[in-house]
């Protein structure tokens, strides 16, 4: 009976061993997962430097807000997730690279979404309406699987008298339109080339645009801004929401990280993939477990000896 016992014992050490030397391999094992995959796209124009967001242990500004949400949002995405990073100014958008897998990539995408500054942007002006219809045509393109989340306060600058057309379909892209800042009207920053405030945009600032064109459906006439004082700046959720009805897109809010979260986990926006998955937790568990067993069946004979 005790050279069973000493047997049992030698294997089960021997197998422990050999569970712990295999997760030193990277062993993966494909399994199906529940996962995401997303084109974050980021609004840099100047009015993403308004500071009106007042939630604790994050940043003031909008543009850094959205950085911090966004970084959080991928830390806590599951492996086999993947994401994508682009960036909107004027009326087009750019893709910086192509939807990534997060778990292997989080470095990288953490020093890309570190880097992202509103001095990147090729234009001053914001169209947001043709930045959205833009992201979407893009995602189109690429992969109409790849879930869109375009993060904006909604504001064109200048104001606009017409109104681009759609001519997608509603709902062909999958996502969310996330609405940025306050609903307070709040001064615009200028800064200079080296990110130094140079003080605040004023009307005077903002260049009219064209009352007619053949790339746009004329709609009513909207208020323009006066000729002076400062320019001012808050999240104009009418028109973002308006843009959701239009694209099919979702409309959400950014006010927390966590909010964030939920809502690019919502059901319609999972993804049922086989993905290969890291399984050292698994063998180190098992390993771990037949140790204890070992040392518990140890322990509880020599106390009966005893």
């Amino acid at each position: 009976m005790r050279l069973v016992r000493r047997d049992w014992r030698t294997t089960a050490l021997f197998v422990a061993t050999v569970l712990v030397a295999l997760t030193f391999a990277d062993p993966k094992l494909p399994l199906p997962l529940r996962v995401y995959r997303y084109a974050f796209v980021i609004d840099i124009t100047q009015s993403m430097n308004v500071r009106d967001y007042h939630v604790a242990n994050m940043p003031a500004d909008r543009l850094n807000f959205v950085k911090e949400s966004i970084r959080q949002a991928v830390h806590d995405l599951p492996c086999g997730s993947e994401v994508g990073l682009g960036l909107f100014t004027t009326q087009s958008v750019q893709l910086l690279f192509e939807p990534i897998e997060v778990c292997e990539h989080l470095r990288v995408i953490d020093d890309v979404l570190g880097h992202v500054d509103w001095r990147m942007a090729w234009a001053a002006n914001s169209f947001v309406a043709q930045g959205v219809y833009a992201a979407i045509r893009d995602v189109k393109n690429r992969d109409p699987g790849i879930r869109l989340a375009l993060f904006t306060d909604g504001q064109e600058a200048p104001p606009q008298t017409i109104r681009p057309t759609f001519s997608g379909k509603p709902g062909e892209i999958a996502g969310l339109i996330v609405g940025v800042g306050g609903l307070h009207p709040t001064t615009v920053p200028k800064y200079d080339r080296e990110n130094r405030l140079i003080g605040y945009w004023e009307n005077t600032d903002i260049a009219q645009m064209p009352e007619s064109s053949t790339a746009y459906e004329t709609t009513e006439t909207v208020p323009r801004p006066p000729r002076e004082g400062y320019y001012l700046s808050w999240l104009d959720e009418n028109h973002l929401r308006e843009l959701s009805a239009t694209t099919g897109l979702r409309y959400h809010r950014l006010e927390t990280p966590e909010g964030l979260m939920d809502a690019l986990r919502a059901p319609e926006f999972v993804e049922r993939r086989t993905t290969k998955t890291d399984i050292r937790w698994l063998l180190g568990i098992a390993a771990l477990l037949l140790f204890a067993t070992v040392y518990l069946i140890d322990g509880g004979e020599a106390s009966k000896r005893t």
